[in-house]
């Protein structure tokens, strides 16, 4: 018995046929990522101006006040309050590289090897940061 005859008839030659496939081999090709983050958060600052007044109506007078961020820079009081995701990254890839000089065992200097470069090259394209109204 050959080999074709282990196949339904016309199967053995069929290009299309599953068994026939060549395998792709995989490759290693350079590409652009850009991706875009958000988070809401809260943030200190005294970069705005602040007005009170007493209102006075049928109930009696009352104390109003109101902060005006028109002019705020949030940018500024962001980056004083917190770490941009830029910053974090660059932390961590910090931290992996110390833990990666203490450690003996080979898979975990591997995988730490690895999250180093994961966290290499990233560069910040653009930041932008609003009052969340």
């Amino acid at each position: 018995m050959s080999e074709r005859d282990y196949y339904p008839p016309g199967a053995y030659d069929d290009p299309n046929a599953p068994y026939n496939e060549i395998e792709v081999p995989e490759r290693d090709f350079d590409v652009l990522i850009s991706q875009t983050l958000s988070k809401n958060t809260e943030v200190l600052t005294n970069d705005y101006l602040y007005h009170e007044w007493v209102e006075e109506d049928e109930m009696g007078k009352r104390l109003e006040k109101e902060w005006d961020t028109s002019d705020t820079n949030w940018e500024e009081a962001y980056i004083n309050n917190h770490y941009t995701p830029l910053q974090l990254i660059e932390l961590f890839k910090e931290h992996l590289e110390k833990a990666l000089e203490s450690t003996e065992d080979k898979s975990t200097k591997k995988r730490y090897q690895e999250l180093i470069k994961e966290c290499s090259d990233w560069v910040e394209d653009d930041i932008e940061v609003f009052e969340d109204k």
